[in-house]
Formats: structure tokens, C-alpha cells, sequence
């Protein structure tokens, strides 16, 4: 489900913040995790969400959390530039 689903149902409001609460762990990886699927640093992807690639979420602890979706459908681009940059 969207967070756009959760939050225009009829649910309650607790009922709202346990859905996306298991959304945001289903859906949204750490800045490492993220790192890690990408192969770089966390400067190069802070570049990436700073240039708007990858739009990045906050929780409510205040952590930067992003969409694996997201992140797996920039690897291409991210492998192309380091094949550019590694010559």
C-alpha cells in the first residue's frame, strides 16, 4: 500500500501510523543500506540526493531513509559513471 493510500483511508489514526510504520519498513532502506546496493560512499550519495536523483525521507527519528525502488532503478546510471570516472 501507498502512503498516499494509508493516509486518505478511513482507518484511524493509530491504525494509520502502524501502516506506515510496516510501509517504512518494507519500503525505505537506510543511507547505508543504500550505499551498499549502489557500491559508493556516503558522499557520492548524498551528491545524488542533493542533485534530486534520489528523494529522501525523514522519519520521525529524524533519519534519512530512502526508496529501495528508487535506489535499484538509479544503479544503472550510478554503474555508468563509475565505468567513466574508473578509466
Amino acid at each position: 500500500m501507498s502512503l498516499k493510500k494509508i493516509l486518505e483511508s478511513d482507518e484511524s489514526i493509530e491504525k494509520k501510523e502502524q501502516q506506515i510504520d510496516a510501509y517504512y519498513q518494507s519500503e525505505l532502506i537506510t543511507r547505508v543500506e543504500a550505499c551498499d546496493l549502489l557500491d559508493v560512499s556516503t558522499k557520492s550519495l548524498d551528491r545524488y540526493i542533493k542533485q534530486n536523483k534520489l528523494p529522501a525521507f525523514i522519519n520521525k527519528n529524524r533519519n534519512i531513509l530512502l526508496k529501495k525502488t528508487e535506489v535499484l532503478a538509479i544503479k544503472p546510471e550510478v554503474d555508468k559513471m563509475k565505468e567513466i570516472f574508473n578509466k
